[in-house]
């Protein structure tokens, strides 16, 4: 081998070497998620979704859409009724901490009877980058984040004294994307669900 191909070699692995170094360090310098108690929010522990609105309901859980069975819709339980735990999973599955920005599966632990065909990670459904109005329902894919699985994948912002969901996928480098607060859509029965928005819904995370 010529020494001139052994140098290139040798510099395009450092520059690859260099990037990850500095995609790791800009992860690792981003703000951890903080429960109500102000500790770091980790993955496998389960948590509850807070709205900090009182008037729209009480924690997140599984709605209906409408008069549609499946899938379902989410948004905060009426009622009195208590919500639905939740997991968050990160795209890198190596990172124990939950940080702001970063592209994430949201995941309710509990099972759900009525459709059993349907997972319980969020997702938007029927995704079209041309359409703004996304509800979030469940049915989606956790983990494989390419293409196939855009639509599953979102971030957590700081926002007030909580923070907000966003959907902005970078999972995809070359798909036409999104980029949009999740709100919520108040039907005529009084069930909020959530939703692509320019309102954000500002929720808090209460370790169960």
């Amino acid at each position: 081998m010529k020494k001139t191909e052994v140098s290139c070699i040798f510099l395009i692995t450092l520059i690859v070497f260099i990037k990850d170094s500095l995609l790791s360090e800009a992860t690792s310098a981003l703000n951890p998620v903080l429960d109500t108690t102000g500790k770091m929010i980790r993955v496998g522990s389960d948590y509850m979704v807070v709205p900090v609105r009182k008037d729209l309901g009480g924690d997140l859980g599984l709605a209906f859409i409408g008069t549609q069975v499946c899938p379902l819709g989410i948004g905060p339980r009426l009622h009195n009724d208590s919500g639905l735990s939740i997991n968050f999973f990160p795209v890198n599955s190596k990172k124990s901490v939950i940080r702001e920005s970063i592209d994430l599966n949201v995941e309710f632990t509990e099972t759900y009877t009525i459709c059993q065909h349907l997972s319980n990670v969020w997702r938007l459904d029927h995704y079209n980058p041309q359409k703004e109005d996304h509800m979030i329902t469940n049915g989606g894919v956790k983990g494989n984040p390419g293409r196939d699985t855009i639509s599953n994948w979102f971030k957590i912002v700081k926002y007030g004294v909580g923070y907000k969901f966003v959907f902005c996928p970078s999972v995809c480098n070359y798909c036409d994307v999104i980029c949009k607060n999740v709100g919520v859509f108040v039907q005529t029965n009084g069930q909020a669900l959530l939703t692509l928005s320019n309102e954000p819904l500002e929720v808090r995370f209460k370790k169960v």
